[in-house]
């Protein structure tokens, strides 16, 4: 994983192999990022799981193989748990596309994201009990 700043961006670069969660988590504390946007990314992804988030909570599936990651979008809140809130758009083979909430992921061959540094405004997440769900919130 290699990081570069230059003002409030942060730009990533995850090789073959590497980690998507705990790499961006790294390269935001590498960076003096407590709070953030992701505000997209490019390469592909294999090893990974995403979700539908339904009435019973999240639908997950798993995909070994390959896929081009066409989109990858969400906040960073290192004060938060979970510190990522991530979702992606993936290209199948076929052209075809899925997507969702992500849980986890392995880069393949490489990844190109950029992130948004926030000095601020400060992210934390609590739980929701009508939604369901660990939410943003401003402190």
């Amino acid at each position: 994983m290699e990081s570069r700043r230059e003002r409030d961006t942060v730009f990533v670069k995850l090789s073959d192999g590497d980690d998507l969660f705990p790499s961006l988590e790294a390269a935001a504390r590498g960076n003096q990022l407590e709070s953030g946007a992701v505000l997209w990314g490019i390469g592909m992804l294999r090893d990974f799981e995403i979700g539908f988030f339904g009435a019973n909570g999240y639908d997950k599936a798993v995909f070994p193989d390959r896929h081009e990651l066409l989109a990858l979008h969400g906040s960073i809140s290192l004060r938060g748990d979970p510190p990522l809130h991530l979702h992606a758009s993936l290209g199948r083979p076929d052209r075809t596309a899925i997507g969702g909430h992500l849980f986890r992921a392995k880069t393949a061959v490489v990844n190109e994201i950029q992130i948004q540094r926030f000095d601020s405004i400060h992210f934390n997440r609590r739980f929701n009990e009508k939604t369901g769900l660990r939410e943003i919130v401003f402190e």
